[in-house]
């Protein structure tokens, strides 16, 4: 049985978008630098689509919350 994959995008000061994933085992994998959310969803589609072809399914995490001032 597969395994789930879990991901969150992150947003840099800089403005461009990070995509970090997770897979079962704890490992995490980064794509980094994406300019624009469009960047963002057509490498999550890429994503979807090899993780389908593996039976895992990927879910969404939710964004980190900032430390409190």
């Amino acid at each position: 049985m597969a395994r789930s994959v879990s991901y969150q995008v992150v947003q840099r000061p800089d403005g461009h978008f990070d995509i970090a994933v997770t897979l079962a085992g704890g490992r995490t994998h980064y794509r980094e630098g994406l300019a624009t959310r469009a960047d963002v969803d057509r490498a999550l589609d890429l994503l979807r689509d090899l993780m389908a072809s593996c039976g895992a399914p990927l879910i969404e995490e939710p964004p980190l919350r900032e430390a409190a001032e």
